[in-house]
């Protein structure tokens, strides 16, 4: 299955355009209508859910090439809903953009499409049982959890929207850490 995740993100590279952007930037806007997908090369992205009310956000899922590479919002890029979240940077980042259009004729077309469409159907399961676990571990259970099942978002991502994500301040994140 590795090899051919391989061969998608190779083919996958062909559809878009390579960009590479400064930490900080934003991709989607909350609002916005956007028709497309980032595949991450290099770097990071965090997904912000933005409460229509308060405006703060609230990290709600991350993106790098180890752990969930391709990026977008949902319900724009599907159900041509204005955005609820933000997408941006938490580095400098270097994906591939890929139109919706472009996207769509790659699942009628490729070879790849079957595995495609199951790697995405995986994601979202994956996606899931995060969300699941984070609404009802503590903190410390899903920092658990996290060092455990999912090293790579400790070891790439700033551990301010880790803590963040945990809905927990820094420096309680960082007292939690000592514990690991």
């Amino acid at each position: 299955m590795k090899q051919n995740l391989l061969e998608i993100h190779k083919e996958l590279s062909k559809l878009g355009i390579e960009k590479t952007v400064q930490s900080h930037t934003t991709l989607i806007e909350y609002g916005e209508m956007a028709n497309k997908l980032f595949l991450i090369q290099k770097g990071g992205i965090v997904m912000l859910h933005v409460h229509p009310k308060t405006a703060i956000e609230r990290a709600i899922n991350f993106f790098i090439p180890e752990f969930h590479p391709i990026a977008s919002i949902a319900a724009p890029y599907y159900l041509e809903k204005p955005s609820e979240y933000r997408l941006k940077t938490f580095t400098n980042t270097t994906f591939i953009e890929i139109k919706k259009v472009d996207f769509d004729t790659f699942l009628k077309s490729s070879d790849y499409s079957e595995q495609m469409m199951d790697y995405g159907i995986k994601s979202l399961l994956e996606k899931n049982e995060i969300r699941a676990k984070l609404i009802s571990y503590t903190s410390e259970e899903m920092l658990r959890y996290i060092h455990e099942k999912l090293p790579q978002i400790l070891q790439n991502i700033p551990s301010k929207y880790v803590a963040n994500f945990l809905g927990i301040t820094p420096q309680w994140f960082s007292r939690l850490k000592q514990n690991l």
